[in-house]
């Protein structure tokens, strides 16, 4: 069930065998990406603020996960170091088998749209295509355009579309440099109820057209269960890898409403609880020691 993994070769897995039936040993494809006890702190001098502690996480080539966690746990922070926007102050960090380095394998959606407001939807992806030729940069923003529902849209600015247009014009930017790796920052926390089910539909849908390993941070539970092959669950900070659960239902998921499903309610309830014990557990949280269902 879900998206197949890389072969490990376990027990119990078939192998291809040789002419005389002996099986032959299958070499684990290596992770996309590689979190080796990675710590990471802010702040200067001596009271600098522990945010990850010890993660050790491995994603494979193109599978979504999702970082699930309370605020100020760390999710942000782990996008950044995959990006290669900053390095961690323990343990590593490798892409693809080498450090990261920004704007070479990954490109990033954040809950803002950060668009520019004087280039059309056109321009603004045109804009963000800096190696490619003007022309195969226009005509790749065409294509992007057109993959998104926008291609009527083109020579519109920022401020004539609506949000969930110019989320949609964002993802576009950011698939049209063709990354490895989608990296997503809360990006539908800023629309509207209606538009956010929709965008979760969509980059269901782009990404079975076009894929990339994603690694998208949420605060809703909802989301990450609709969206993920596998939730990566967050302690409160410093953030630590307390679970991951692998998503279960096949795909594609877009054409049926999983929350009828009761599996779908037992694995919120589950997580829902997780989420709620650490925060009313955690003495730096707003809600510490309330009682909350």
């Amino acid at each position: 069930m879900g998206r197949p993994r890389p072969a490990a070769g376990g027990a119990g897995q078939d192998r291809p065998g040789d002419r005389d039936g002996h099986a032959i040993p299958v070499t684990p494809l290596p992770p996309h990406v590689r979190l080796d006890r990675v710590s990471r702190s802010f702040g200067p001098g001596a009271g600098p603020v522990l945010a990850l502690d010890g993660i050790n996480l491995d994603i494979a080539r193109q599978e979504f996960v999702v970082l699930l966690g309370p605020s100020g746990c760390g999710k942000t922070t782990l996008l950044r170091l995959i990006a290669g926007l900053i390095a961690p102050d323990g343990g590593s960090v490798q892409v693809g088998g080498q450090s990261p380095r920004p704007g070479r394998d990954a490109a990033m959606v954040f809950q803002s749209f950060r668009l520019l407001p004087w280039k059309t939807a056109a321009e603004n992806i045109a804009f963000a295509l800096p190696a490619l030729p003007a022309a195969e940069a226009r005509a790749r923003a065409a294509t992007y355009l057109d993959l998104v529902g926008l291609a009527r849209f083109a020579q519109r600015y920022p401020a004539e579309l609506s949000g969930g247009m110019r989320q949609r014009l964002a993802l576009a930017r950011a698939l049209a440099a063709e990354p490895q790796i989608l990296l997503m920052d809360e990006p539908f926390a800023s629309l509207d109820a209606q538009s956010r089910e929709l965008m979760q539909g969509e980059l269901m849908r782009l990404t079975a057209v076009r894929p990339a390993t994603v690694v998208f941070v949420t605060h809703s539970v909802d989301e990450a269960l609709l969206l993920a092959d596998r939730i990566v669950l967050l302690s409160p900070r410093p953030g630590r890898l307390v679970e991951t659960l692998d998503v279960p239902f096949p795909r594609p998921r877009w054409q049926t409403d999983l929350r009828a499903e009761p599996l779908f309610a037992e694995l919120r309830r589950h997580l829902w609880d997780r989420l709620r014990d650490m925060v009313l557990t955690d003495p730096q949280s707003d809600f510490y020691g309330r009682q909350i269902p």
